[in-house]
Parts: structure tokens; C-alpha cells; sequence
């Protein structure tokens, strides 16, 4: 199955590329090697996965807080330029009762890209049976021409690109 707007390469023609940096951390995986078959089928979007032993998560933009979710350790955050994204920590974790998932945020806060959206003890999320696994999808991604997942093995937080999109 293919995710709808998931590139393999950069489109012929594109207006513009936006370089979207990484929240976390971490060893790049495709959508499509995520153990949950919502993910894989882009239920949430285009976008990419990394496995990390990092316990925060960043925003990789400046952003506006749209949603907080501890029960499914996720919040869905919107750009200045209007793109909606949702980053999300580990799966099936939804009997957790969003144990260990600490935020000093609240819905319509406005953020700094490299700003911690939230921290979870990723020690005891495996422990609980939780891979570390971040997943970041884009939520409205039918305005653009595509989005380009990096290529790069590895990713630094803040700094590397995870995610080009194309308009």
C-alpha cells in the first residue's frame, strides 16, 4: 500500500521545499517497518518514524499546541505556515493511563521550534513492554505535491532534517 503524498524523491517541479527538522533523536524508519497497520497504511498521514532512547521530544517548528494527548503519549501541533503534525511516543499504549508523560503545556500554547513539546521515562515505557519508537505524521499534508522522508540512517534532534515537504 502506498501512503498517499510519500515521495521516494523530490518532485520535478515544486515551487517551494520546506525542510522539517527532527523531534528526537535517533536510528530513521520507514512508516511502513511501524508495528501498527494504521500507520503503515497512512492513516495519519505521510511522514517517518525513529526509533530512540531519548525521553524528550521536540517541536520542529514554531508552533501552536492543537491537541495534548497523554493516554496515547501524542500531541498534535500546527506551524505558522498552517501545517498540522501529530508526535507520537511508542505504541500500544493506551493501557498506560499516560503514565510517565510529563508536558509543561496546554492547548493554544505557541512554542519555538526546538522547544520540548513533552518527556516520557522511556526506561519504563520498555519495561513496560513499549518500543522507543517516535512517529511523527502529517495530518494535512493534501495541499502539498509531497513529502520526502530523509534519507539519512540517523537523525539529530533539532538539527538534522527529517521530513522535506514539497509545494
Amino acid at each position: 500500500m502506498v501512503i498517499e503524498k510519500q515521495l521516494t524523491a523530490p518532485p520535478e517541479q515544486f515551487k517551494k521545499a520546506i525542510p522539517i527538522k527532527a523531534p528526537a533523536s535517533g536510528q530513521c524508519v520507514s512508516l511502513y517497518q511501524v508495528n501498527d497497520d494504521l500507520i503503515k497504511v497512512g492513516a495519519w498521514g505521510p511522514g517517518l518514524a525513529l526509533t530512540t532512547s531519548s525521553s524528550k521530544l521536540i517541536s520542529p517548528f514554531d508552533a501552536t499546541i492543537l491537541k495534548i494527548d497523554p493516554l496515547d503519549y501524542a500531541m498534535d501541533i500546527k506551524s505558522s505556515f498552517g501545517l498540522k503534525c501529530r508526535i507520537k511516543y511508542g505504541l500500544q499504549t493506551d493501557g498506560l493511563h499516560g503514565a510517565q508523560f510529563l508536558t509543561p503545556l496546554k492547548q493554544g500554547d505557541q512554542i519555538k521550534a526546538g522547544a520540548m513539546l513533552f518527556s516520557v521515562n522511556s526506561a519504563w515505557l520498555k519495561q513496560q513492554g513499549v518500543e522507543n519508537i517516535c512517529i511523527m505524521t502529517l495530518l494535512n499534508a493534501k495541499a502539498l505535491l509531497g513529502v520526502l522522508p530523509t534519507h539519512q540512517k540517523f537523525v539529530d534532534a533539532g538539527n538534522d532534517t527529517f521530513l522535506t515537504l514539497y509545494i
